[in-house]
């Protein structure tokens, strides 16, 4: 068979040999593919043909890589359902709290799930209630103590914040907010109160009152979530909720505490606002008056605009109080005598003209005229006190720069005497 096959090479090559032209890359490519398919049937006996794969067609994967990738299914689904089994019996043990088992009638898988429901609920509700049971420390004591409290929004009623991608965040403060604080502060404890996080508004609060007439700051987190809506449920203010008054663009803060609300309008920006200013002669009124509860005041306004009604009664206060000093005048005899005719009616007291102030008058008259005079000099002390600060700051920077400097002489006579 060799002796055959190497006749027939021979035979080729000296056909290829005494050829004229030359044989086509194709045509000696066809010719070897034709030999070897000879040699090849020779050799086996004509019972199989070389073939070359044909198209995309890839060897089929072995059986067992198919076996592996299902039990690797089968394990990890496995092993999820006897976690999810086994977190369902954990926590759907029985509470340890001396509680009711609502469930005890049912099976054991079924009291487990409703178990599970109601501790996910639960911890779900402690979730969204305030971070601190308390707000806020215990009031201070006599002198000091503040006999009402009054809790105050930021956004909208304090400020206004807008955004621009060329300037970024910008915030403005509402006409009149530095004298509505620092006058108020004088007869209420006042509680700045945001559903924005601490970090946010800090440094509003810091440009905003540099001077902190609000004694207290609260954030997102001292807020109960609810609805998908941050409610300030002021019962964890530690506080007597008959004394405390809350102010907030945003009725649905003070849900669920609205006796104890006042509804601003929102501040937008206008110029020229004096939305917080109006509210200083009610609120001026409530502490020289001391209502022992200020909620049944509050509910008596009910939807009405609390300036313009307050500014009304007061009108009627004060008519009143003049028709009853009327009334005592014409009473009393007159104090002209015959001395003073014959004097011409020079040397008796002369009538007065009008009725005498009312106590809350009077009392208004007196704070304002005090606070003129103690505010003044109290802004003196304060903006010393501010400038002293700066001055702090700019000798802390000096003194590490100073502390620099000396560890870099230090470090360059190391590597000096190295």
């Amino acid at each position: 068979m060799l002796r055959t096959i190497t006749s027939r090479l021979a035979k080729n090559g000296a056909r290829r040999a005494y050829s004229t032209g030359k044989p086509t890359q194709h045509e000696g490519s066809k010719a070897t593919h034709n030999l070897a398919e000879e040699a090849l049937a020779q050799k086996t006996g004509g019972q199989f043909k070389a073939t070359l794969p044909k198209g995309d067609k890839k060897p089929a994967k072995a059986a067992g890589s198919k076996e592996n990738h299902w039990k690797s299914i089968a394990i990890g689904t496995g092993v999820t359902t006897g976690a999810l089994i086994g977190g369902l019996f954990y926590y759907g043990r029985p509470f340890a709290d001396n509680r009711e088992d609502k469930y005890v009638s049912e099976n054991l898988l079924l009291a487990s799930y409703h178990r599970s429901l109601d501790r996910f609920r639960e911890f779900r509700q402690e979730m969204h209630q305030p971070m601190w049971d308390q707000l806020l420390p215990d009031p201070l004591p006599e002198p000091y103590r503040r006999p009402y409290t009054l809790v105050i929004n930021l956004d909208e009623t304090l400020v206004y914040s807008t955004w621009s991608r060329e300037h970024g965040w910008r915030h403005a403060k509402r006409p009149g907010v530095d004298y509505f604080l620092s006058y108020l502060s004088q007869f209420y404890e006042i509680v700045i109160f945001t559903s924005q996080p601490a970090m946010n508004a800090m440094p509003i609060l810091d440009k905003l009152d540099p001077y902190q007439y609000a004694m207290y700051r609260l954030y997102r987190d001292g807020t109960r979530y609810v609805d998908g809506k941050h409610i300030k449920d002021i019962s964890h203010l530690n506080r007597d909720l008959s004394k405390v008054i809350m102010m907030d663009s945003n009725p649905e803060a003070f849900s669920m505490q609205p006796e104890n609300g006042i509804a601003l309008k929102p501040w937008k920006g206008e110029a020229g606002d004096h939305g917080l200013l109006d509210y200083i002669p009610f609120l001026e009124a409530i502490a020289l008056t001391n209502p022992t509860d200020i909620r049944p005041v509050l509910q008596s306004f009910g939807d009405s605009h609390i300036p313009e009604e307050w500014a009304k009664r007061e009108a009627d206060m004060n008519e009143q109080h003049r028709q009853q000093w009327l009334a005592e005048q014409q009473g009393k005899p007159s104090k002209r005598n015959l001395g003073s005719l014959l004097r011409g009616g020079g040397g008796g007291a002369q009538e007065p003209e009008g009725p005498p102030p009312t106590y809350l008058e009077q009392m208004r008259r007196h704070v304002r005229e005090t606070f003129a005079q103690e505010h003044e000099q109290m802004k003196v002390q304060q903006d010393q006190m501010m400038k002293d600060m700066e001055m702090q700051k700019e000798k802390m920077k000096d003194m590490k720069m100073t502390v620099w400097e000396l560890m870099s002489q230090v470090s360059s006579v190391i590597q000096m005497t190295k």
